[in-house]
């Protein structure tokens, strides 16, 4: 059963999309470790095996894609990472059994686990948590705006355990032929029943209207980059000039045949050495053609650090029509082993960390950047769209509000795999919590343009030369979750942290009395 549960919560995220699933998933694991009981002191460590088992069947193959860039080593690091969270989610599962709101425990320590996971270690990664498979279709997706992507989680778990217990009691009832115990059972007294139904409705009402539009602007996002890399056949050359150049090219095009827009989009690596250096200098005639053409260009950019031989930033710069830099995002939460090598002295003797020969650097503090109108807009860059916080700070850094996202990634390493629709799942959920229209620029796809209800209204395929262009809403004012943040979460890590401590100092105290 443990098994199970990893492999339904598999199947409900991208690309397989199956939602309705991840509703048994947190009954399926809560019910192999309920019935797998030991009275033994050491009846924990079965617990935290079913959950291991869960991992190990979920993340395994979801994490998939990563073979590609980072190896088997890689892989299995991260792999045994989320799979000791699942680990210690089991044992909180277990230690909720008897609790009389069993099923809001288990749902407040399900988000904790994913809030954790999500800040460590080395800055943490939430990827594969269940609000992410209702993005297409799910009744709950409008809970975001209010709650966020981690009120959806606890929602689900919630549901989910509370119909377990209703289930297996009336079951139960049944089997002894009880007709007054089932009637107890289904009564709205009951709190299985009542936590179901109070979830139920949560779920409905919890939900308003995105913040009204106040205009539009016409954003061309261009797609660069149809090579796949690791094919023996692939071509040599110099890949960054051949890139950059595509670029401009489809930029150029695009204009030919519908007039230049108001802002044009690049993706990350789009420019993948740092245009303003003798480096990378041979870049900037693509820069240039596209700009003459289009106007103001956002491209995602690589720059040198103050050390260029050791240090870079990943940022996303803006260009005016003469080409000249106007503005400049850079990127704030860094992927550890794929921008920077933590520990870097400890690890060089590693052979597949050469592909990180210099650490990127992080930009600080949140960032807007302004179009030429003054319009604000926020940008994030690539694994950036997993982290909320990082999202929502930026939108509202500057005195008024960004009034559409930005998504600039590159997703070319993870091949053709379910990789670029997990993330840009992520993208459409943001979209749900700030109530944006966000543009999802790949540079080898799949891009999309999303509205503020998380539908995707265009979309590329992988690997494909390809534009996304149309007149994008802008958005004022703020959801609730803009304005709140992460109180589930919060809420959630809190709760959490005091049922630990009072279950262990409970087994202090009996361990005295002894």
């Amino acid at each position: 059963m443990a098994a199970v549960s990893g492999v339904l919560l598999l199947f409900a995220h991208a690309p397989f999309n199956v939602w309705p699933l991840s509703f048994f998933v947190p009954a399926a694991l809560t019910a192999a470790i309920w019935r797998n009981q030991h009275d033994s002191a050491r009846r924990l460590l079965p617990a935290a095996l079913l959950g291991a088992v869960a991992g190990l069947s979920f993340f395994g193959p979801l994490l998939s894609w990563l073979f590609l860039p980072a190896g088997l080593t890689g892989w299995g690091l991260l792999v045994l990472t989320q799979t000791g969270y699942m680990a210690i989610l089991a044992v909180l599962i277990r230690a909720c059994q008897n609790m009389r709101f069993a099923a809001v425990a288990i749902g407040m320590a399900w988000t904790a686990l994913d809030v954790v996971r999500g800040v460590f270690p080395l800055s943490g990664f939430q990827w594969g948590a269940i609000a992410y498979t209702h993005v297409d279709g799910s009744w709950l997706l409008p809970v975001a705006r209010i709650a966020g992507a981690n009120g959806i989680t606890f929602l689900v778990v919630t549901l989910s355990v509370a119909g377990l217990q209703l289930v297996a009691e009336t079951a139960s009832v049944a089997r002894n032929r009880n007709r007054q115990g089932l009637g107890t059972t289904l009564s709205l007294g009951h709190v299985p029943t009542a936590t179901l139904l109070t979830a139920l409705f949560l779920s409905v009402l919890l939900t308003v209207e995105p913040p009204p539009e106040t205009g539009t602007r016409n954003v061309l996002a261009v797609q660069g980059n149809n090579v796949k890399h690791w094919l023996p056949d692939r071509p040599g050359g110099d890949a960054p000039l051949r890139i950059a150049n595509a670029h401009a090219d489809l930029t150029v095009a695009s204009v030919n045949t519908q007039g230049p827009p108001d802002l044009t989009l690049w993706p990350e690596s789009s420019l993948d050495r740092d245009p303003f250096s003798a480096r990378g200098q041979n870049l900037f005639s693509a820069i240039e053609r596209a700009t003459a053409a289009a106007g103001v260009l956002l491209a995602g950019s690589t720059l040198d650090g103050p050390d260029p031989t050791t240090q870079r930033y990943v940022a996303a710069v803006m260009f005016d029509e003469s080409a000249n830099q106007v503005g400049q995002y850079t990127k704030r939460r860094l992927v550890p082993f794929g921008e920077y090598l933590p520990m870097r002295r400890y690890l060089d003797w590693f052979g597949p960390l050469a592909q990180v020969p210099r650490d990127a650097l992080p930009g600080g503090a949140s960032q807007q950047i302004l179009l030429a109108d003054g319009t604000p807009i926020a940008v994030v860059i690539c694994f950036e769209t997993m982290f909320s916080p990082i999202v929502r700070s930026n939108i509202t850094a500057g005195p008024v509000d960004a009034q559409l996202l930005v998504v600039l990634t590159n997703n070319a390493s993870f091949g053709v795999s379910g990789a670029p629709f997990q993330h840009l799942a992520q993208s459409q959920m943001r979209a749900v919590e700030s109530g944006r229209w966000v543009v999802h620029a790949a540079i080898s796809g799949a891009s999309a343009i999303i509205d503020p209800y998380g539908r995707i209204h265009q979309q590329t395929d992988l690997f494909t030369l390809d534009t996304l262009r149309d007149d994008i809403p802008l958005v004022a004012g703020r959801t609730p979750f803009l304005m709140t943040g992460d109180l589930v979460g919060s809420t959630a890590v809190a709760f959490t942290l005091l049922l630990i401590g009072i279950r262990l100092f409970k087994r202090t105290r009996r361990a005295a009395s002894h």
